[in-house]
């Protein structure tokens, strides 16, 4: 059994907290982006909004950043910081589709969120609402009282779609994905891993895929970093895509490769379909004929 890493000294501490309240009070985070790719078509229909540190900075990555939020007491000012940079930059940019943006499950609940904060900045930039997807980690389970379930309703009655993040990552998933029924699931990056040569995870894509189509929930595949793997999802029939090989997060997001590189490539019809056709074709002359 691992052991947890031990926790900075007192003096790192101190110098830990100074530089992320300086991050927070001068709002120097960089949002990046990935696209969110369509595997049927090829085409890019959003873009996941991630967050930076500042270059240069012990905090740049965001491990290490939402890390020392969390010690510090400052999780709740971090990720409002996040979402209005990140709504401010997608303004900008002008990418168009949809945004999906992260939002902790467990701190709807706290009676320090601002509701409306979201809808305020995207009245003030612009932004249709309902070019958003909320997206919530089962890493953050819903609190025994039911406060978050009420806040994802509150979301979802003012026109924002739902998205459950990390399925597969956590014991919550399904449960979470009954009780809300989300307009989008995104399968744990650990499941597309090496997909295309694991029976044990196909046989998992595959059930995911087959309830989303039941519940008409759309169904991603996060972590996508190889053709094979991304072949394996279009044969499950899995409608949507994230990953390297897609695209990398970026502060000026493009997809890495052209609709005709992820579109499935057509298959040659079976000698049987060819005889059919050819059949079928052939009536119109014999009843010419006679």
């Amino acid at each position: 059994m691992s052991t947890p890493p031990p926790l900075p000294s007192a003096t790192l501490l101190a110098a830990e907290r100074a530089e992320l309240e300086q991050i927070l009070r001068l709002e120097l985070l960089e949002p990046v982006f990935q696209p969110i790719m369509d595997l049927r078509s090829g085409r890019a229909i959003g873009h996941e909004a991630l967050i930076r540190g500042p270059r240069g900075s012990t905090l740049h990555a965001p491990s290490r950043l939402f890390q020392a939020a969390i010690r510090h007491d400052h999780q709740l000012q971090l990720e409002l910081l996040c979402r209005k940079c990140s709504l401010a930059r997608f303004a900008e940019l002008k990418p168009g589709g949809l945004l999906f943006l992260n939002v902790t499950a467990s701190l709807l609940s706290s009676p320090d969120h601002q509701h409306g904060f979201t809808a305020d900045l995207l009245r003030q930039l612009d932004i249709p609402l309902e070019s958003i997807v909320i997206e919530l980690s089962e890493q953050h389970p819903f609190d025994h009282q039911g406060l978050t379930r009420a806040a994802v309703e509150h979301y979802r009655s003012m026109g924002f779609q739902i998205a459950i993040d990390d399925l597969g990552a956590g014991y919550s998933g399904l449960r979470l994905w009954s009780e809300l029924q989300p307009e989008f699931v995104k399968i744990d990056k650990h499941f597309i891993s090496d997909l295309d040569r694991d029976p044990v995870k196909r046989e998992f894509v595959q059930s995911i895929g087959r309830i989303g189509r039941n519940l008409r929930c759309q169904i991603l595949a996060e972590g996508i970093e190889r053709y094979e793997e991304m072949r394996a999802l279009q044969q499950m029939g899995i409608g949507l895509g994230q990953g390297f090989l897609l695209g990398m997060p970026s502060t000026c997001p493009q997809p890495l490769l052209r609709p005709d590189q992820i579109r499935r490539p057509l298959r040659v019809r079976s000698g049987q379909a060819a005889r059919q056709l050819f059949h079928l074709m052939r009536q119109p002359m014999q009843r010419l004929r006679g």
